[in-house]
């Protein structure tokens, strides 16, 4: 059995460090077969360092007894040894306000910082949140839980399934009952919970215990290691004299749309969501004309759904991280060509292993995967990525992915001082006047509205404004259009934007693959991007011409429906240049 030393700091002791592994851009594009295989080996083995989690050596110990606290360790404490580590990590804890202790003694939130040293010799940093019992408190119960009945896949009939509610009700019971008082979300829910004031109003996303958490280990962090004189908050954005585009109801005339546009628009609408179940909300906009804003198909419960209807967007969720950096990259704090390692301090300097933010952006840092180790709402992912560097090779292929957004994202709250959540809440959704927005991670989890989506299309529309504000100039605005890359792997060319890609669709009966402008349905400078859900972000900057389309799922038959969308909406511009 492995011991801790109780005061400062509780001890994993693992052992075995390999040798890091170092190679140059050009060794990487050049190795044998059998340096090959070696390599592969210990990228596998960084992979698996990376996905193993810290837990509580009992259970019951993530709300725990002041005076008592919980003793920390790997959960497969056996795999870790195999992987290497021969330091043990130290745990220092923190109260609130972010005070040290030998020991916690108070009643509260305490925050464990752990360090030691990672596989590949370079430093280990995790954070994690408990709470210290107050006087009087045992547990909390399980609140009271009520269910419906779906129709359940799978052998066991719907029938069956609601006969045994009381054991499901139970089970639900126990498992509520056990992530309250036995969980890190638990801990994070109480000390949340325990240090908020009365609001007078549901609270908001941003209001709600997680943010409050990130707020807490961001601080931390930056205290500790001593970032806080590197701040540079993000200034808001600028008034404009003259307003710029906003949506607005006007004449389809004033639009530049034919007069049955509205008409044939929803009629398609209505026609798709009535065949394939799927409900969804559209918003078409031209010069900043709402051409129809409108609901089509019915919820699971049959009832219409409402034009707020808000939605799971996938990854249109990285153009939204993408306009939020593109205003770090307008007021000089982050360039797009600068390397991590200007922003987080523990990457190698000069190091060929780690990409620069256009690389993270443009899907070629090396990085793969979506919302991975907690996305960027994991208080030290940018040291998780660490972990594995010195196996990365930038440019060397492109790979679509999602932890560069994420890793961006961690960079924009070191720099601002302030968490992601809040630099999305403070520098786009209230400017804009947005509802209220869950976003997840900076890749593939936001949840919005049509009528948000088709706010920031005009923005991008307006390269940069919207209203009364301008965001960002139009000079930076085209630095995040889509521009050919080479990548060392194939030699292939990609156009890559930062958050954008080109949407060159092609008229029906011409040519699939041409480039050319007269084959082409809309403009050839049109952007989007995609979403694993099925919903539609496109933007024709030279018509002005917004189109978004809100739903959670793509449905059957997807793209027919939507090529005749899009050649009904072409269809209805009445001065389009093309």
């Amino acid at each position: 059995m492995l011991r801790c030393e109780p005061l400062l700091m509780s001890v994993l002791c693992v052992l075995v460090l390999p040798q890091a592994y170092s190679f140059s851009q050009d060794e990487g594009a050049n190795r044998d077969s059998g340096t090959e295989a070696e390599f592969e080996r210990l990228r596998a083995e960084r992979r698996e360092f990376q996905n193993q989690q810290l837990i509580t050596a009992r259970p019951g110990n993530w709300i725990f007894n002041p005076g008592e606290p919980p003793r920390i360790v790997w959960r497969d404490v056996d795999t870790v040894r195999g992987l290497g580590c021969t330091e043990p990590f130290r745990v220092r804890w923190f109260n609130a306000r972010m005070e040290e202790h030998a020991v916690p003694e108070d009643p509260g939130r305490w925050g464990a910082w752990i360090e030691g040293t990672a596989p590949n010799g370079l430093p280990l940093r995790r954070a994690l949140t408990f709470y210290a019992r107050p006087p009087d408190f045992f547990v909390y119960p399980a609140p009271q839980v009520a269910i419906s009945f779906p129709d359940f896949p799978g052998p066991i009939r719907t029938q069956v399934w609601k006969e045994h509610e009381t054991d499901i009700v139970g089970m639900l019971k126990n498992l509520l009952f056990g992530s309250i008082n036995d969980s890190e979300a638990g801990a994070i829910l109480l000390a949340g919970l325990s240090e908020s004031d009365p609001l007078g109003r549901p609270a908001r996303f941003v209001d709600s215990v997680a943010v409050r958490n990130e707020d807490y280990h961001l601080a931390l962090k930056l205290k500790l290691q001593g970032l806080q004189d590197r701040v540079r908050p993000l200034r808001p954005p600028r008034r404009r004299d003259v307003p710029a585009t906003a949506l607005h109801e006007a004449s389809l005339e004033e639009a530049g749309m034919h007069p049955d546009a509205k008409s044939k628009i929803d009629a398609v609408c209505r026609d798709w969501a009535g065949e394939t179940g799927e409900p969804f909300v559209t918003l078409v906009a031209r010069r900043g004309v709402i051409v129809t804003h409108e609901a089509f198909g019915t919820d699971p419960e049959g009832q219409p759904i409402e034009t707020e209807y808000r939605c799971w967007v996938g990854s249109i969720t990285k153009t939204v991280t993408a306009l939020l950096f593109s205003q770090f990259l307008d007021q000089g704090l982050i360039d797009l060509d600068d390397s991590l390692a200007t922003v987080f301090p523990d990457y190698p300097q000069s190091s060929p292993h780690v990409p620069t933010f256009r690389q993270c952006f443009n899907h070629t840092s090396g990085l793969t995967g979506h919302g991975d180790f907690g996305g960027a709402r994991n208080p030290h992912l940018e040291n998780i990525i660490l972990n594995a560097i010195d196996v990365n090779e930038p440019n060397a292929r492109y790979a679509y992915s999602g932890m560069g957004f994420d890793l961006a994202a961690n960079a924009m709250e070191l720099v601002a001082g302030k968490s992601i959540v809040r630099l999305y809440d403070e520098h786009l959704f209230q400017p804009l006047e947005f509802g209220d927005v869950p976003i997840n991670n900076a890749s593939s989890d936001g949840e919005f509205t049509a009528r948000e989506l088709a706010i920031l299309g005009q923005w991008i529309a307006n390269r940069g404004s919207y209203g009364e504000w301008e965001f960002i100039s139009p000079g930076t605005f085209d630095r995040l259009l889509p521009k050919p890359l080479q990548v060392v792997e194939s030699g292939a060319v990609h156009d890559e934007g930062i958050g954008l890609h080109w949407d060159r669709r092609t008229k029906p009966g011409a040519p699939p693959d041409s480039q050319r402008p007269e084959d082409l349905l809309l403009s050839p400078n049109t952007v989007r991007h995609g979403s694993f859900s099925g919903c539609i972000f496109v933007i024709d900057l030279d018509q002005q011409l917004v189109i978004v389309q809100a739903r959670r799922r793509s449905g059957p038959r997807n793209g027919e429906w939507s090529s005749l969308f899009f050649e009904t909406i072409a269809e209805s511009v009445v001065d389009s240049a093309l």
